[in-house]
C-alpha cells in the first residue's frame, strides 16, 4: 500500500522533433460518429490493471504492429523519462480525462463528411490525444509556487494533493465497491423520501416521468446499465440492444437536456448521460464509470430535473437543503453510525443536540473516557476550481468548505475546536461524565463525495487542526491527548459496515492506528526502526487516505469484501 506514481506521455514524448498542432486540427476530416467511437472505446479500458495502460501495448492497439513505428516510439518514450528524470515512476498514454475530453469535443461537433484514410484518421487521433495528454501535464508552474509557499511534510502533502486532485474521483475506483455503495445511497434516499409528507407528490411525478410504478421498479431498470459495465468481459466499448418498448423509454428519459443541473461537477454532459443512442433499441455506454454513478449520484439530478418543473406549492422548499443537510449529513450519517456503534457507548445524534446545545457536533461518540467527534459535509469544489492549475485555488476552496468561510464563519475544523473546547473546559450541556484532564479526543470530518478521497488532503487539512490546537495550548489548554484530524468519505462506511457491525474490527482503535502509524507520523517523532526503508514506506504511508489504509487492512484479513445490504436489496427490488 503506497504512492503510485504515473507518468501521462505528451506529445513530445512520441513525436519529438514533431510541433504539436491543435486538437482540432488533428481532427478535421474525421466524422463524429468515429471520434465519440474513438472515445468511447479508450473510456472502455479498465482504470486499474489495463493491459493498454502499457504504451507499447496501446499504440499496437491503435496503430497496428508495425513493428519500425512500435520499436521508434519507445525508444522516443525511454529517451523521454531519462532526460527528464522519470525513474520510478509508471509511465502511460492511456487517461481517462484525455477519453473524456477527446468524447467531449466529438459530442459537440456537428455532423461531417471523412476525407481522411483510416489509416491517417487513426495517426491523427493518436496525435490529438498526446496533445490532450501534454495541456493536462503542464503544472510546473503551480509545483513551483508549492514549492516556494511550503516546507517540509505540507510541501509534500500540497504536491500529492495538486498533482491527483482534478483526477483523484475520475481513476480511483473499484467497480464492485463504487456499485455497491451507490445502490445502497440509492435506497437509502428513496426510503428518506417516501417518510416525508413534503416529498409525496415529488416522488409520485418522478415515477410518472420515468414510466415506473415505484422506486424498485426505477432501480430495475436503471441497474441494467451497472450490470452491463460490471460484467462486460472486454475492454473497450459496451453496447446494450433492447427490444422492450418500456426499457426504451426509460433509457431516453435518462437525458437531461439542462446539464446547469448538475452544479460543481465537471463533464457535465457525459455524466448527465453516461450513455448514447447509437440505433434504435441500440445505446452505447460512453463512461463506464458515471454510468454506475448514475445509480445515486444521478438520482438528485434526476429528481432536480422534476422538481423544477412542479408547481412550487406541491414540492418541498429546498431539494438542495433536503439532500445535503437533512439527508446525506444527517439521515445517512446517523443510519450508518448507529450500524458502527450498536447500542454501546453514549451515543448523541445532531438531530438530538441540533437547537438545543450551540456548536453541537453533528454525532457524538463516548466510551468512557474516549470521545469520537463526527462533522458531517456534503460539499462540493466546483469544477472550474477542481480542473485549475492554480493551487491558491483549491487551496482558498477546501479552506472556504472545511476551515473558515469567507466571512468568518466557522467551518468543520473550526466547528471541531470549538466543541475540543467545550469537552476541555468541562462545559458540554449534553454529556459531562467524564475526565477532562484524562479525555482522549478523537475528531472526524465525513465528506460524501470521492473527490476529496485523495492523497495529501488529509494530512494538509490536519496541519490547520493542528495550528488551532496550538492556540488552545497557548491558552492554557492541556492538548496532550486531542488525536490528529481524520477524514473519511462516507463510501467507506457504507461499504465496510458489516465488518464494525460484526466486531471484526473497532472504530475507535482504526482511527487510532492510522492517527498514530498514518496520518500523524512523521520520521523526526517516530523513531520504531532504524531501516531507511521502514522510515521511506511509513513516510509515504502517511499522506494515504483513510479508505487506503482500511482497504488493506481488511484485505489482510481475507473479510467479506461487499456488505450484505446489496444482496437484501437485489432481492426486494428483482423480487
Amino acid at each position: 500500500m503506497s504512492i503510485a506514481t504515473q507518468i501521462i506521455l505528451p506529445f513530445s514524448s512520441i513525436f519529438p522533433d514533431e510541433t504539436p498542432k491543435e486538437v482540432n486540427e488533428y481532427l478535421q476530416g474525421i466524422p463524429k460518429e468515429i471520434l465519440m467511437t474513438a472515445g468511447c472505446f479508450f473510456l472502455g479500458f479498465n482504470n486499474f490493471g489495463s493491459q493498454y495502460s502499457d504504451p507499447e501495448n496501446f499504440i499496437k492497439m491503435h496503430l497496428g504492429s508495425n513493428s519500425a513505428q512500435i520499436e521508434e516510439a519507445t525508444k522516443n518514450i525511454k529517451a523521454f523519462l531519462a532526460e527528464n528524470g522519470y525513474v520510478t515512476e509508471t509511465p502511460t498514454i492511456l487517461f481517462v480525462v484525455s477519453s473524456l475530453r477527446l468524447f467531449e469535443i466529438a459530442f459537440q461537433l456537428d455532423e461531417r463528411k471523412q476525407n481522411k484514410t483510416q489509416k491517417q484518421s487513426e495517426l491523427d487521433i493518436f496525435k490529438a490525444y498526446l496533445v490532450l495528454n501534454g495541456k493536462l501535464s503542464q503544472r510546473s508552474q503551480t509545483i513551483s509556487q508549492i514549492e516556494q509557499l511550503f516546507h517540509g511534510h505540507k510541501r509534500t502533502a500540497a504536491n500529492l494533493l495538486f498533482n491527483q486532485f482534478d483526477r483523484n474521483d475520475l481513476i480511483n475506483y473499484n467497480k464492485s465497491e463504487l456499485y455497491s455503495t451507490q445502490l445502497l445511497r440509492a435506497v437509502m434516499f428513496f426510503e428518506f423520501l417516501i417518510q416525508r409528507e413534503d416529498c409525496y407528490l415529488l416522488l409520485q411525478e418522478f415515477y410518472r416521468y420515468f414510466g415506473v410504478k415505484d422506486y424498485k421498479d426505477y432501480l430495475k431498470r436503471l441497474l441494467t446499465l451497472a450490470f452491463a459495465v460490471i460484467t462486460a468481459e472486454n475492454e473497450a466499448h459496451t453496447d446494450i440492444r433492447l427490444d422492450d418498448d418500456a426499457q426504451v423509454y426509460f433509457l431516453d428519459r435518462l437525458a437531461i437536456n439542462n446539464i446547469e443541473i448538475i452544479d460543481d461537477f465537471d463533464f457535465k454532459a457525459i455524466r448527465a448521460n453516461p450513455i448514447y443512442k447509437v440505433a434504435d433499441g441500440i445505446y452505447r455506454i460512453i463512461s463506464p464509470l458515471f454510468a454506475i454513478e448514475l445509480i445515486y449520484n444521478g438520482l438528485f439530478w434526476k429528481f432536480k430535473e422534476v422538481y423544477n418543473q412542479m408547481p412550487e406549492h406541491n414540492r418541498p422548499k429546498n431539494l438542495q437543503g433536503l439532500k445535503t443537510l437533512d439527508f446525506s449529513e444527517k439521515y445517512v450519517l446517523n443510519s450508518i453510525l448507529r450500524k458502527y456503534f450498536g447500542d454501546r457507548y453514549i451515543q448523541k445524534t445532531g438531530k438530538e443536540l441540533d437547537g438545543r446545545y450551540d456548536g453541537a457536533p453533528d454525532y457524538y461518540v463516548r466510551n468512557l473516557d474516549n470521545i469520537i467527534l463526527f462533522e458531517s459535509k456534503d460539499i462540493m469544489i466546483n469544477a472550474e476550481v477542481k480542473e485549475s492549475l492554480d493551487f491558491l485555488k483549491i487551496q482558498e476552496a477546501l479552506s472556504e468548505k472545511l476551515y473558515k468561510k469567507a466571512n468568518g464563519k466557522p467551518n468543520a475544523v473550526l466547528q471541531l475546536i470549538k466543541s475540543i473546547t467545550k469537552i476541555l473546559s468541562k462545559k458540554q450541556g449534553f454529556d459531562n461524565d467524564y475526565s477532562a484532564d484524562e479525555a482522549i479526543i478523537n475528531s472526524v470530518i465525513i465528506l460524501h463525495h470521492r473527490m476529496f478521497n485523495n492523497a495529501g488532503l488529509n494530512k494538509f487539512i490536519n496541519f490547520w487542526f493542528q495550528e488551532e490546537l496550538q492556540i488552545l495550548k497557548d491558552q492554557g489548554f492541556n492538548i496532550t491527548n486531542v488525536r490528529p484530524l481524520v477524514i473519511i468519505d462516507i463510501d467507506t462506511l457504507i461499504f465496510n459496515q458489516d465488518v464494525f457491525a460484526d466486531r471484526f474490527l473497532d472504530l475507535e482503535l482504526c482511527l487510532r492506528e492510522y492517527q498514530t502509524n498514518y496520518i500523524g507520523y512523521s520520521p523526526e517523532t517516530n523513531r520504531n526502526s532504524n531501516s531507511n526503508g521502514y522510515i521511506s514506506t511509513a513516510y509515504k504511508n502517511s499522506f494515504l487516505p483513510f479508505s487506503k489504509y482500511l482497504e488493506n487492512k481488511i484485505s489482510q484479513m481475507d473479510l467479506p469484501p461487499i456488505p450484505r445490504e446489496v444482496a437484501v436489496k437485489h432481492s426486494q427490488i428483482f423480487n
